[in-house]
């Protein structure tokens, strides 16, 4: 959820500039079933403008409605929206909603995180009853500091929600070609941070991708390791297989938690048993990692297909709690 939190600070900022007010309206609680979790968020402004969404589309009008008293009042309140008869999941969700008037340090906080990759926390704090409380509200805590924002109260009787805010799950591309542009594109859709990388020789810039965050035309023993950490996912599709092993010769070994090859299978095996002809030293789990052919096997023809088969499997990897077994492949599926 880290690029929802970032649309909601980006549409703070502007509505700043306006001297426009906003509420935050975040689920601190749920019971039963529900459309999206705790730690959801939404900003509303004082002329019902929104940012996100706490629901399908049933929640949001409520939460405006619920946001003018906090308006006119200046106090954070807490509100039961009881979905057995009005929500397709049936569940209940109790939904805290305070001034947001983050100060330009807090701004400059979140911006360094989100910049240097540094995971920061939220903590809500509240109570499970339909009140308005002065010492409800949100704090924010970084890495060497804490910042209470509203007028959040660390000791009280009231009950607490925390929230990770993680880096942005990254994405990074091996190639330059039209495949490789809309795989950019939905990805960018999905709120990954996409990185496209061509070899020395390619011929692209920024125009040529304009949903990556950069594009990257270098050796691949050149490029910065600091690209491959632990939430990160490498797709290889270059369509040249000198240049691939190149660059999973360069990478192969890092912190990434999905490698996807373009590609059959005894291309696949063919890339592999190169790698193992080198004196690179490669653990076993290592090859866990790599999956190809790329994709989850949905029939996908168009590249807008393959990339949405590409970041389906991608995010099946990235949610440990998933029940598809995407490295046994154990799918079926009919082409027509």
């Amino acid at each position: 959820m880290t690029h929802e939190f970032l649309k909601i600070i980006e549409s703070y900022k502007k509505a700043s500039k306006k001297d426009v007010r906003t509420v935050l309206a975040t689920i601190v609680h749920t019971e039963g079933s529900s459309y999206r979790k705790e730690g959801t968020q939404m900003l509303i402004d004082e002329y019902e403008n929104i940012t996100g969404a706490l629901s399908g589309g049933c929640v949001e009008q409520e939460v405006i409605r619920q946001s003018i008293s906090v308006f006119s009042s200046n106090c954070p309140k807490v509100f039961k929206y009881d979905g057995r008869f009005r929500l397709g999941c049936e569940g209940s969700i109790y939904i805290l909603i305070e001034m947001f008037h983050p100060d330009n340090e807090l701004i400059q906080l979140i911006e360094q995180a989100i910049k240097k990759r540094q995971p920061f926390s939220l903590s809500c704090s509240f109570l499970t009853d339909e009140i308005s409380k002065l010492n409800f509200g949100t704090s924010f805590e970084f890495k060497d500091i804490t910042i209470y924002h509203s007028n959040y109260q660390k000791e009280s009787d009231n009950m607490v929600f925390k929230q990770e805010i993680q880096p942005l799950n990254r994405l990074c591309i091996f190639g330059i070609e039209h495949d490789a542009e809309k795989l950019s594109q939905m990805a960018s859709f999905l709120g990954w941070e996409v990185v496209i990388i061509g070899s020395e020789y390619s011929s692209v810039n920024d125009s040529d991708f304009p949903f990556a965050k950069s594009v990257l035309t270098m050796k691949p023993e050149d490029l910065d390791q600091n690209l491959f950490c632990k939430n990160t996912a490498v797709v290889v599709m270059s369509h040249n297989f000198s240049k691939d092993l190149r660059f999973l010769l360069t990478m192969i070994t890092s912190k990434v938690r999905y490698i996807g090859l373009l590609g059959p299978i005894h291309r696949r095996e063919k890339l592999l048993n190169a790698i193992l002809d080198t004196d690179l030293f490669i653990d076993d789990v290592i090859f866990d990692k790599i999956h190809g052919p790329v994709g989850l096997p949905i029939g996908s023809q168009t590249p807008e297909e393959i990339a949405l088969s590409i970041m389906a499997e991608i995010i099946s990897v990235f949610k440990s709690d998933t029940k598809i077994n995407i490295a046994n492949k154990e799918f079926k599926c009919t082409v027509k």
